[in-house]
């Protein structure tokens, strides 16, 4: 197992310093207040620690704003009863005002020309067991024997972009989506967030005010109003990159996002302090001690259709043949349940999830790292397939995968990661030092191999199942 000084690694306090002050600047989409702070602050803690050519490197971007949403329903019988509905507007739907039509449920057998269109949403839960099917990995670290009794709620629900984008053959004029199936009571969703402008309104209520508008349809034909306002303009966010020399000509990137979609400590503040726990650990080392050169990223836009990812990567494509592996850190979150309508954390850390190339020593590596640090409820997956029908992991990490880059690619996807229920209070403190400890070691063990050697090895789908199956059938 590789060499680690742990004197060198940050401090749980200092890792939470740094999110707890991320967080506490506001909403931080690309080009708000609070995203241009993170990038400056990000630059200054990079000059701080000592590293080289720190540069911010423009994107143009696409801000979304919405504000004075209104919705009110009633019934046609009784047009003096009229229900003012809280609502959030769905990012990157058109503005409207006062649209006035009739709701109506969404289904293959009805016509909805000329209506809202109204559905209920549910996030998709499944059984963890399933992802050690789906992997086709079979690599995993459960030491409490977790996975066969747990489920897992992601913060998606499928449909929302076909009632967006409708395929259905009449043409609503708007949409209101019921968050019904959400763990607790919100209406503040920011999904989809692919930056793709949409030519309807739309908008979410809560579980309860669903409710309201659901026994109102039962009762008869419903009315609603809806307005809210809405600008999407062109503005400059930034790539935040610096370096660190090693002994090899060769580099590891280590990365990740600077924007969210509210304060949102976990998606990504708490990916920003495992960077930057990543920068300053290194920036201790010795160059003589650092087996590659080192990149680290913080890329802007994930909530904008992840255009810094696409940019850094469209722009990089001749350094990406000296690049042994690219390491992406997202999520250091904690589980949750729900009671009474709200978020109520737990002491356990939520699934983690560790895109892996189909690389069997990397594999060994990343896993070898896991168990050393003991971070149960570790599960790799291929760079494919996850969720089904991807050629790339989700995250702002698919473009190593894309690139043909070796890659890693950590995150976890807890139920409240684009709600404002993502607060510090959900951080799963406890998993700092050792993921960061984990990725220092993945590191230091990748010391003998190069970016040529590395890829070498890349395994095809067939060629991983073959040898996994005959691992397992010969107990080695």
């Amino acid at each position: 197992m590789s060499s680690l000084k742990k004197e060198l690694v940050p401090s749980t306090a200092e890792m939470m310093s740094w999110t707890s002050e991320i967080f506490k600047q506001g909403i931080r989409r690309p080009g708000y207040p609070a995203d241009y702070w993170a990038e400056k602050w990000v630059k200054k803690q990079f000059d701080r620690m000592g590293l080289q050519e720190v540069t911010l490197d423009p994107v143009q971007v696409k801000k979304w704003e919405a504000n004075e949403t209104k919705l009110k329903v009633w019934l046609v019988d009784s047009p003096q009863d009229i229900y003012d509905i809280p609502c959030f507007p769905i990012p990157y739907t058109s503005p409207v005002k006062d649209l006035e039509a009739e709701l109506c449920l969404i289904s293959d057998n009805m016509s909805i020309s000329g209506k809202f269109g109204v559905s209920e949403l549910n996030l998709l839960t499944f059984p963890v067991k399933t992802l050690k099917s789906l992997s086709g990995i079979d690599r995993f670290y459960d030491p409490k024997n977790e996975f066969d009794n747990l489920e897992q709620t992601v913060p998606f629900d499928y449909k929302i972009r076909a009632f967006l984008e409708p395929q259905l053959k009449d043409k609503v004029v708007g949409f209101i989506g019921i968050l019904s199936g959400y763990p607790w009571e919100t209406d503040e969703y920011y999904v989809p967030y692919d930056a793709v402008e949409r030519d309807i309104p739309g908008v979410y209520v809560s579980r309860n005010n669903g409710k309201i508008i659901l026994e109102l349809i039962k009762k008869g034909t419903v009315k609603a109003k809806l307005s809210y306002k809405a600008t999407i303009s062109e503005v400059r966010s930034h790539n935040i990159t610096g370096s660190l020399e090693g002994m090899s000509d060769e580099w590891v990137i280590i990365g990740t996002h600077h924007d969210g979609p509210w304060n949102s400590a976990v998606e990504d503040a708490s990916g920003m302090a495992l960077v930057l726990a990543q920068a300053k650990y290194w920036s201790q080392i010795p160059k003589e001690q650092r087996p590659f050169n080192l990149l680290f990223l913080m890329n802007c836009a994930h909530m904008a259709g992840g255009k810094g990812a696409l940019t850094f990567s469209e722009k990089n494509k001749e350094f990406f043949k000296k690049v042994v592996v690219g390491i992406h850190l997202e999520h250091v979150a904690r589980d949750v349940k729900s009671e009474n309508g709200k978020c109520v954390p737990l002491d356990d850390p939520t699934i983690r999830w560790w895109f892996v190339s189909r690389i069997l020593p990397l594999e060994e590596i990343v896993e070898n790292a896991i168990i050393y640090e003991n971070l149960q409820r570790s599960i790799l997956l291929p760079p494919d397939g996850f969720p089904p029908g991807r050629d790339s992991p989700p995250t702002d990490g698919s473009f190593y995968h894309l690139e043909g880059i070796p890659f890693i690619s950590f995150l976890t996807a807890p139920p409240y990661l684009f709600d404002t229920a993502d607060t510090l209070d959900l951080i799963h403190e406890e998993s700092y030092q050792p993921l960061t400890q984990a990725v220092i070691r993945i590191i230091n063990d990748l010391k003998d191999y190069t970016a040529k050697g590395l890829r070498s090895l890349v395994l095809s789908k067939k060629e991983r199942h073959k040898i996994r199956k005959r691992v397992k059938k010969n107990g080695i």
